[in-house]
C-alpha cells in the first residue's frame, strides 16, 4: 500500500478507492480505512510504503534498500543508530546536490545505485516530486 501523501494524491486526482486498490494488490475497504486514518496503514513497515516498484529479492541487500529501511524505521518512531541517519542523510542530500532521482528495474546490470543491479539514478524531471520516479504507467494513470 502506498503511503498516505499518494494515497490522498490519487484520490484527489478521481482515482477511486477500486482503482487505488487494484492498481496496489490491496482491498478498497484497507484503502478507505488507510485514508480515513489520516495514516499510512498500521502493521511491519515495509519497503512498498515507499518504492513504486516491486523489488526482485536479489536487490533487498543493496544499499539502497538498506537506506529505505532507515527511513521506514524513522517513519514508525523507532530508535535509528546515529551513524545509519546521517548516511541516509548524506545519501538524499547527495541526490539533491547532483539533480537525481532513484529508479528501478529488475534486470538493471550493476551500475554508481547498486552493486547487484536493479536500482539506478536518473537525471531529475519538473515531475519528479521526490527522490523517487515513478513507474511511466503510474504517471499516465494518474493525469
Amino acid at each position: 500500500m502506498p503511503d498516505l501523501r499518494i494515497l490522498r494524491g490519487l484520490s484527489e486526482l478521481g482515482v477511486t478507492i477500486e482503482q487505488i486498490a487494484e492498481r496496489y494488490g490491496v482491498t478498497a475497504a484497507g484503502v478507505q480505512r488507510a485514508l480515513d486514518r489520516g495514516q499510512a496503514p498500521a502493521g511491519r513497515p515495509s519497503y512498498r510504503d515507499i518504492l513504486p516498484w516491486t523489488v526482485e529479492s536479489e536487490h533487498h541487500r543493496s544499499a539502497v534498500m538498506a537506506h529505505i529501511r532507515v527511513l521506514l524505521r524513522q517513519r514508525a518512531g523507532r530508535d535509528v543508530p546515529d551513524e545509519q541517519v546521517h548516511a541516509l542523510h548524506a545519501w538524499l542530500d547527495w541526490l539533491q546536490r547532483r539533480g537525481l532521482v532513484l529508479n528501478y528495474h529488475p534486470e538493471a546490470p550493476p551500475n554508481r545505485a547498486s552493486a547487484v543491479g536493479g536500482f539506478y539514478y536518473m537525471d531529475r524531471l519538473p515531475s519528479d516530486e521526490w527522490i523517487i520516479r515513478q513507474p511511466v504507467s503510474q504517471i499516465a494513470d494518474d493525469q
